[in-house]
């Protein structure tokens, strides 16, 4: 069977990037839901945020940061 380089022959589909999904409560009162995707901003530091995918409320978390070693 022959290799396909560009991969495009009939069965194989070429799906687009989908948003990275987090199991991550929401944040907002009364949301019940669990499940959240990562929203990705291009030089965010160690800021990462995420956005429920039920009541698609959006917040924040922090990441990184000094170490106290004393």
């Amino acid at each position: 069977m022959p290799i396909d380089p560009a991969g495009v022959k009939p069965g194989l589909v070429q799906s687009p990037d989908s948003p990275v999904q987090h199991h991550i409560k929401c944040k907002r009162e009364g949301c019940d839901s669990i499940l959240a995707i990562e929203i990705k901003i291009p030089n965010s530091g160690g800021r990462h945020l995420y956005q429920c995918v039920k009541c698609h409320t959006t917040w924040g978390i922090n990441t990184g940061g000094g170490i106290d070693l004393g």
